[in-house]
């Protein structure tokens, strides 16, 4: 797989069933791969495999390729894994929504977005609170 990585030779398509294996660095390495075309996965496909009957190292590599694509969607699928029995994923879930902004383009003043940051009121301080929801075009 990291040869076809070196190669840039990875068809989407076709690594996505890797996503699924039971081996971790399997999936890993599909990952890795996957990273560059992340936006052209299906969205719902990916969210069905940050659930919590899915194995760790999938609903991990299901995160990794959801927070790549970024906007609003990266941010719902973090704040959904708050909940994830995982204490390490809920930290890098926790750590990807301190780091979300809007994307380019991202319609602005979505409620959801200001629904969502208001879940994770307690990852900021009043300050920067205000200040995503002002670049998100939510604030109050």
């Amino acid at each position: 797989m990291a040869g076809l990585r070196a190669l840039d030779c990875a068809d989407a398509e076709q690594l996505r069933p890797l996503l699924d294996d039971p081996a971790a660095g399997v999936v890993r390495e599909t990952v890795a791969a996957l990273l560059p075309s992340a936006r052209e996965l299906p969205a719902d496909w990916l969210l069905a495999r940050t659930s919590t009957d899915r194995p760790r190292h999938v609903r991990v590599g299901a995160f990794r390729l959801l927070d790549a694509r970024g906007g609003t969607l990266a941010l719902r699928v973090a704040v959904g894994l708050f909940q994830d029995p995982d204490m390490k994923l809920r930290t890098w879930a926790a750590q990807s929504v301190q780091r979300w902004h809007p994307s380019p383009g991202e319609r602005r003043g979505d409620a959801e977005v200001g629904e969502l940051l208001e879940q994770s009121r307690h990852l900021f301080s009043d300050h920067m609170l205000r200040r995503r929801k002002w670049e998100a075009g939510v604030d109050n």
